[in-house]
Parts: C-alpha cells; sequence; structure tokens
C-alpha cells in the first residue's frame, strides 16, 4: 500500500514539477518586460521550489522502501497540497 501512495505522490510531484516550470516562464517572460525586484524574487522562489519537488520525486521514486506506512499519507497530502497551490497561482499569473 506504502507503494502505491508513494508511486501517487511521485504524479503529483512530476505535476508540481512541470507547474513550476511554466511559472518560472511565466515569470521570466514578466521580468524581461518590467525588470522588477519582485519578480526576480518570485524567479528565486518558483526555481528553489522546483529543486525541492525535484529533490522529493527523486525520493519518492528511489528511496520509497525507506519511507514508513504512517508517514506515506502525509507525504501525499503535502503533495496534493502543493498541487492545488500551484495551480491557483499558475492560474492567477495567467490573468
Amino acid at each position: 500500500m506504502v507503494d502505491v501512495i508513494l508511486q501517487t505522490a511521485a504524479a503529483f510531484s512530476l505535476i508540481n514539477v512541470l507547474l513550476l516550470i511554466a511559472l518560472i516562464a511565466v515569470y521570466v517572460n514578466s521580468f524581461r518586460k518590467i525588470r522588477a525586484g519582485f519578480t526576480a524574487g518570485l524567479i528565486f522562489f518558483s526555481t528553489m521550489f522546483l529543486i525541492q519537488n525535484l529533490i522529493a520525486l527523486y525520493s519518492y521514486l528511489a528511496m520509497f522502501m525507506y519511507y514508513a506506512a504512517g508517514v506515506s499519507g502525509l507525504v501525499l497530502t503535502i503533495t496534493i497540497a502543493q498541487t492545488v497551490g500551484l495551480v491557483v497561482l499558475l492560474w492567477l499569473s495567467f490573468r
């Protein structure tokens, strides 16, 4: 059961990576136009969050055997919450 939950978390983490790449592209495009420090901060934050999600994705796929059963549900919940937040942020960024 832990394997299925962590595979689902890995799928959502991959979605997060794709959403973050899209966000970074939007922010870089915006930065080219307005050169605002806040936009540079958004690029930095999104890049750090991208790195975190890439590491998480690796850990879900390569180190799933080390996750305890009680932790896997929490990890999935956190990853889904990140996905929802990133979808909203990307949607707002396109508006």
